[in-house]
């Protein structure tokens, strides 16, 4: 059977499916579609059709997000789920899975806000998404684990169904002396008695612990998930301070009053809790180094210069310097092709660009770059899959910006392959 018409049918018996709110079987699938009976298990198992099928239980499904689209929307996001699989695509309910992409959303809004160069009032703001996030993750947990009903506390007689806590959901699992519950339980302890006390100059001890929550964050994530939390390009997750001093008691209580005494005992607490763990997974120790060894690839961790046993780090520690996008990405798409358009015309006379250009200017007939010049070298040099050197993504801000590198390397794919532009225009069109 084509294709085509498989697909068609699968969306047609999906749509009908909804329309009537049944639940349906594998077989019932197949009879409709005419597919082989491993190929539904293909497809589910990977994942491509999960934004469409969920699982209710053993050989029982649900169509869900059918109705609101047309079938080249539908054959369109079939197409793109086969290069990557959907957050969520192993949880049997949907409600784990909202779960959990709202748990990734609210993690990643927590470090954007943390790493805002301009933003001095983030430590507040980064506890309390923090917190959110993750019990949004251990709930989809629980939920998987248990099922829906789960999570919530007895019904009342008025009102709403009430879910479980955080601290309840650190109880179902993990046990007391767990290192990545007591990281949790420090946070949350300061989102709800200390909040008020989480000033700027507690900055350098609470990044320490901030960065092992958002590592055990990104581990316990890809555990449940399967999929990475994020991608291997992405810049350092935290700006880490190093070493840690408070200003002196004198100018803290000319910041802050009396509350200074208060925001000196959280400091005092924190640093002893810290020392008393020594834990990667409750805080990061400012004492660890890692070192390449010209030993095959092995790196190698040291503590007060002696060497360590990497596995009491879990896994190798990368921590990045932040730098702020708009400084290191400085161009906008209408900034960057006005800068490509001045280097080639600086450089190259115009028996050169005749050769290697594709598009005219309407107005004057000149050898042009325009828009889709650049989204077609966007799209054949892969730029916008992920952040990297040329292009960074403003989620915030949904925006996309880009370097003098990737001016200059534009460029220098333009002019070293006379037909480089032509083939991307071809295959980002045809796209």
């Amino acid at each position: 059977m084509a294709k085509g018409n498989a697909q068609h049918k699968f969306f047609e018996f999906l749509q009908k499916k909804q329309k009537q709110t049944k639940h349906f079987t594998k077989n019932e699938v197949i009879e409709a579609t005419g597919w082989k009976p491993n190929t539904f298990n293909t497809y589910f198992g990977k994942g491509q059709i999960t934004q469409f099928v969920t699982k209710i239980s053993d050989d029982t499904y649900e169509s869900l997000n059918t109705l609101d689209i047309n079938f080249t929307e539908f054959k369109k996001r079939l197409s793109q789920s086969k290069h990557f699989q959907e957050l969520g695509h192993k949880c049997r309910s949907s409600l784990a899975k909202a779960l959990l992409k709202k748990s990734r959303d609210n993690m990643i809004l927590a470090l954007e806000l943390y790493n805002r160069p301009s933003l001095e009032n983030k430590l507040d703001g980064f506890v309390m998404l923090f917190c959110t996030s993750w019990e949004q993750l251990l709930k989809a947990i629980i939920i998987e684990l248990n099922g829906e009903e789960s999570i919530y506390k007895p019904a009342r007689k008025r009102g709403f169904k009430e879910t479980i806590s955080l601290r309840e959901s650190l109880n179902k699992l993990f046990n007391e002396n767990n290192q990545i519950r007591k990281n949790i339980e420090r946070i949350a302890d300061w989102r709800d008695n200390a909040v008020h006390l989480l000033m700027p100059e507690l900055q350098g001890l609470a990044s320490r612990i901030f960065q092992s929550g958002v590592l055990n964050y990104s581990s316990e994530f890809e555990k449940f998930s399967e999929t990475a939390f994020l991608n291997s390009q992405h810049s350092g997750m935290l700006s880490l301070v190093g070493d840690f001093k408070l200003p002196p008691a004198s100018l803290l209580k000319t910041y802050y009053g009396n509350a200074a005494d208060e925001i000196l005992e959280l400091a005092k607490n924190t640093e002893e809790e810290i020392s008393k763990s020594n834990d990667i997974e409750f805080a990061i120790p400012v004492n660890v180094s890692l070192v390449y060894a010209k030993d095959g690839d092995t790196i190698i961790a040291t503590a007060n210069g002696k060497s360590a046993d990497l596995q009491n780090l879990k896994n190798a520690l990368v921590v990045n310097k932040t730098v702020n996008p708009e400084q290191s990405h400085p161009l906008t798409q209408a900034t960057a092709i006005a800068a490509i358009k001045k280097g080639l015309k600086e450089k190259f006379d115009n028996t050169k660009l005749t050769k290697c250009l594709v598009s005219r200017c309407q107005k004057t007939g000149e050898m042009n770059f325009n828009t889709n010049c650049f989204q077609a070298c966007l799209h054949k040099l892969k730029w916008k899959k992920e952040n990297n050197e040329f292009h960074y993504f403003q989620s915030l801000a949904n925006k996309h910006i880009f370097s003098y590198e990737a001016v200059n390397e534009i460029i220098k794919r333009i002019t070293q392959d006379d037909n480089f532009l032509m083939q991307a225009k071809k295959s980002f069109n045809n796209k």
